[in-house]
């Protein structure tokens, strides 16, 4: 081989070379950001989702309380609707 062969040989190797080291360089880092991006989305969503089932819980228990203070006012007044009535006039 002649020396202007060998010369463009070594010269595209050398271009390969710092060119795939610039590409696997680029590649893991390009990884990196986009789980980064695909973790923080997921961790957004994970909680916009808790949020909202615990506001859901929290309506739901408080519901709850409402209707059974609700039914135990109506049962107490019922109660006394149906006790009678004695007078301090009478005796017993």
């Amino acid at each position: 081989m002649n020396k202007l062969t060998k010369v463009s040989l070594i010269a595209s190797l050398l271009v390969g070379a710092s060119f795939s080291a610039s590409a696997d360089d680029f590649i893991p880092t390009d990884i990196t950001a986009k789980l980064e991006r695909h973790l923080a989305t997921q961790m957004q969503e994970m909680m916009v989702t808790a949020q909202q089932e615990l506001t859901l819980s929290l309506q739901a228990q408080l519901s709850e309380s409402l209707f059974d203070t609700n039914l135990k006012l109506a049962e107490t007044a019922t109660k006394s609707e149906e006790a009678p009535m004695k007078s301090a006039m009478v005796k017993e």
